[in-house]
């Protein structure tokens, strides 16, 4: 069986869940059932930015930043955006039909 490979394209990314830290001071994404993941200050700074914006638009925002290749950057970013919803942190919603 085949598995349809979800497309992050064309998805507005929202933020969901909380910053925290650990005893140690490491950064936590903590997800909305209160499960804790422990990240670096690169994935927050990301995380922060899923505040609304389309795909597109963060890749925009990280190549700004980055010193990296358009191709090495995008699929470093899809990993990373496809982890942070398999862990409940960030909701991908279709832009063309945007949920109230």
């Amino acid at each position: 069986m085949l598995l349809k490979r979800e497309s992050v394209d064309n998805k507005i990314i929202l933020r969901r869940g909380v910053v925290g830290n650990d005893c140690d001071g490491t950064p936590l994404l903590i997800n909305g059932r209160g499960e804790a993941y422990r990240v670096n200050d690169t994935a927050v700074s990301l995380w922060n930015m899923c505040n609304g914006i389309t795909f597109d638009d963060l890749l925009l925002e990280v190549l700004r930043i980055s010193s990296g290749g358009e191709n090495d950057v995008r699929k470093s970013l899809e990993h990373m955006v496809k982890k942070f919803q398999k862990i409940g942190v960030i909701e991908l919603r279709d832009h063309r039909y945007p949920q109230i």
